[in-house]
């Protein structure tokens, strides 16, 4: 009888086991949405990068902008080469009249005005060469901003899983060319903002 009852105790405290372990585990939680399969047809279309900029009216506004900084730039740095080479001439035409020989005030204070000159023509072409910097990196941060978000939204709307680019692969067959569709839709949405002064 000892026995049995040992053996009692024993089945009930495995069976209070296991129902504790049984209650401690959790419910089986809904998969999330698996990606299609090998076996299930995808959507894909490519666009080519190099033609939605040479043609998405931002891209051409953004080119033009550039080249206008860069020539401002450029006669900024002529201006001050030729204010530097002026005064070079006008110093050296007063070391032939010895000048400086008999005035070492007048050397120390030209000497100081070229270096002062120097300076300010460094400071100006540095500042434009930095907004211009400043510039170009924000114009091609909006214009990559707004193509991704545009062929995010085509792509959604044309029922495509996958829109790549031309650049990043070795042959697509242009059947599945985009771009065209692509840079229209751009072109439409785009509205051409006042100058910046």
């Amino acid at each position: 009888m000892n026995f049995s009852r040992k053996m009692t105790k024993f089945v009930m405290m495995a069976a209070l086991m296991l129902a504790a372990v049984s209650c401690n585990q959790k419910q089986p939680q809904a998969k999330p949405a698996l990606p299609k399969q090998a076996n299930e047809s995808m959507v894909i279309r490519y666009i080519d990068p190099d033609s939605i900029t040479k043609n998405y009216n931002l891209a051409k506004d953004f080119k033009e902008l550039t080249i206008t900084m860069q020539n401002n730039l450029d006669a900024a740095q002529k201006v001050q080469q030729q204010n530097l080479q002026n005064l070079e001439s006008e110093f050296q035409a007063k070391e032939k009249k010895n000048v400086y020989a008999t005035d070492q005030a007048q050397a120390q204070a030209d000497q100081a005005r070229y270096q002062k000159a120097v300076n300010d023509a460094q400071s100006k072409l540095a500042e434009m060469r930095s907004k211009m910097e400043k510039t170009l990196q924000e114009n091609s941060q909006q214009l990559q901003d707004s193509i991704d978000n545009y062929v995010k939204i085509y792509a959604k709307q044309k029922g495509y899983d996958m829109i790549l680019s031309k650049a990043s692969t070795f042959y697509i067959d242009p059947k599945y060319d985009v771009t065209d569709e692509v840079v229209k839709g751009l072109n439409q949405r785009y509205t051409k903002v006042a100058k910046k002064k």
